[in-house]
């Protein structure tokens, strides 16, 4: 590509921009086809910069909101708003060393893991711009993420966990052992409703966004007895009217005849509670996880079967949790269900009925 003469004895020029294709033929000159694809590319340039920043962000939160959960929206809107100061300015105008001061300006009031969060936030805007062809180039292309000390992951031992279960009313309890050991986020647990839950095969399946593309992605996973006895309990004493396996009260008064909205999003203050009045160090729920696949390590589960519990895409990111080699996932499970023997996490639940 370039100018060059053709057989003809005419002069042509061709360019790709963004994926695609831009040519011209019949100069008589090559100058003439030089002047001309120099006007065409600074044409398209041009064409690229009519969008702002906040045009651009706002592009960015409606894919996250169509493609991803309502959390991760929530934690993008919250990191673009911290470069309010570009709302207005064009795309094209924001410039590899703009970014690179005000991450720097972030790095040293939120520290290195935030900056580099609102890196990746920042990227993935512009990426999306770019491939939408509003955008000629990334200025967040060669920056590199600020070095970050990552501190070891709190796994609270299961005489912490079992000391929160008791003090937790009894609905909660089963919705926390839930949590707990089947190794689920949070969220695929505030979204289980009956229909994923198979008390004759003795499986649940959860269900997560997070995968490429956003597509929901299920997983079975297998009920051991300490789940069964805590979703049986939450069978017995559940909202007859509404579709999921635990449901949040409060949503329910404000949408009265619209169950559908009547699953938690996050109850970010429910855990922390348990734990100070617990007396034990605080611990999130992702801390369950790690508990989770920690003992499955601990007691011989190989990588691949700790990843299809967890859920993982990437073997990487289960690694990142442990490292062992051995066994099945049902049987994985089965380890898990000798470890909680000495953690009755079902007094006072009362006898369940079968459903």
């Amino acid at each position: 590509m370039g100018v060059w003469k053709r057989p003809s004895g005419k002069w042509s020029y061709e360019f790709k921009f963004q994926g695609k294709r831009y040519g011209s033929y019949d100069f008589r000159t090559k100058a003439e086809a030089k002047a001309a694809e120099e006007k065409e590319k600074e044409r398209l340039k041009k064409s690229t910069t009519h969008i702002t920043f906040l045009e651009a962000a706002t592009k960015r939160l409606d894919y996250i909101r169509a493609y991803g959960t309502s959390q991760y929206y929530r934690d993008n809107l919250a990191m673009l708003r911290r470069f309010n100061g570009w709302v207005d300015m064009l795309l094209e105008d924001i410039s590899h060393e703009r970014v690179r001061t005000r991450l720097i300006e972030l790095a040293d009031s939120l520290g290195p893991h935030n900056a580099n969060r609102h890196l990746t936030a920042l990227k993935a805007t512009f990426n999306l711009a770019a491939k939408d062809g509003l955008l000629s180039r990334n200025p967040c292309l060669g920056i590199s993420k600020f070095p970050n000390q990552k501190a070891v992951k709190y796994t609270p031992p299961r005489e912490h966990i079992a000391q929160v279960l008791l003090l937790a009313k009894p609905l909660d309890r089963a919705y926390l052992t839930t949590i707990w050991l089947t190794g689920a986020r949070v969220r695929e647990v505030n979204n289980l409703t009956w229909e994923d839950v198979f008390f004759d095969k003795g499986l649940v399946c959860l269900w997560t966004r997070k995968k490429k593309g956003g597509d929901r992605t299920p997983r079975l996973i297998k009920m051991i007895p300490e789940v069964e006895r805590a979703l049986r309990y939450a069978w017995d004493h559940r909202v007859k009217e509404s579709p999921w396996v635990f449901t949040n009260e409060d949503m329910r008064k404000k949408y009265p005849g619209e169950p559908g909205k009547w699953a938690y999003d996050y109850r970010d203050k429910f855990l922390g509670t348990l734990c100070r009045r617990a007396g034990v160090p605080e611990f999130t729920y992702h801390c369950l996880r790690h508990h989770t696949a920690s003992t499955l390590g601990e007691r011989g589960a190989s990588l691949p079967s700790i990843q299809k519990i967890l859920g993982h895409e990437r073997a990487t990111t289960t690694d990142t949790y442990l490292r062992s080699l051995g066994i099945s996932a049902e049987a994985a499970m089965g380890l898990l269900e000798e470890s909680t023997t000495e953690v009755t996490t079902d007094r006072n639940l009362g006898k369940p009925s079968n459903p």
